[in-house]
């Protein structure tokens, strides 16, 4: 396997685990260790460890070691001011040249999430989901920040479905998303991207801040301080 396919494979499998939660924020990875856990050199792992950095899960450290980015409530407010600003004017710049085929991966991708618990699965369908619409708006580099930040949501994102639930209102507002792209009405689809993108986070946040508060009541201490 080259160097290039093994970073890949290692940057794939680290970055599940902190998006699951398996490597807590905070936690340190060293090039050494994380090489003798996947049976490969340093240089994929540094190689790795530069792709998660790119994405913002983790931060380059000392003495050859990246230090897993934290979560909190200060990150959670930028993360999403910043897609509510940015992902509708991707639809709107989209939606005219949405076809047929990215209607029908946005209805496969749809019934994905509406029969899957597994939350990887559901963030990998959502994920597609809103790709379909966006990569139209003929934007590389907006679409790469777009990808950037949800990929860095998706922490958040795995916190809504794993511990909060409730993704029913996701499919309606997914439906909603998907019809309006369908008639064509791209100031709509842009209008509705908005505020589904406000929902998750309003979900979000009010969860962080309700578990951040029992935590100080009962003198413990929270997992998502309220700055990084």
């Amino acid at each position: 396997m080259g160097t290039e396919n093994a970073a890949t494979r290692v940057a794939s499998a680290l970055r599940t685990d902190i998006l699951q939660g398996d490597i807590s924020p905070g936690a340190r990875l060293s090039q050494q260790d994380t090489a003798a856990r996947f049976g490969v050199s340093r240089i994929p792992v540094r190689d790795a460890l530069q792709i998660l950095a790119g994405e913002g899960l983790v931060r380059p450290s000392t003495n050859a070691t990246a230090v897993v980015a934290g979560l909190s409530v200060a990150e959670l407010q930028e993360l999403y001011e910043l897609r509510e600003a940015i992902e509708p004017l991707a639809t709107r710049l989209a939606v005219p040249n949405v076809g047929r085929a990215e209607l029908l991966s946005m209805r496969k991708q749809l019934d994905i999430m509406d029969s899957q618990v597994d939350a990887r699965v559901w963030l990998s369908a959502n994920a597609a989901f809103h790709a379909a619409v966006y990569r139209q708006a003929n934007r590389p580099r907006m679409i790469e920040l777009v990808e950037q930040l949800r990929c860095q949501t998706d922490r958040y994102m795995y916190i809504h479905l794993e511990t909060i639930g409730q993704t029913e209102h996701l499919s309606v507002e997914h439906r909603g998303i998907l019809a309006a792209v369908e008639r064509g009405d791209a100031a709509l689809a842009a209008d509705l991207t908005r505020e589904h993108l406000a929902t998750s986070h309003d979900f979000i946040l009010t969860y962080l801040l309700k578990e951040q508060a029992e935590v100080s009541g009962s003198g413990g201490r929270s997992s998502f301080p309220s700055s990084t």
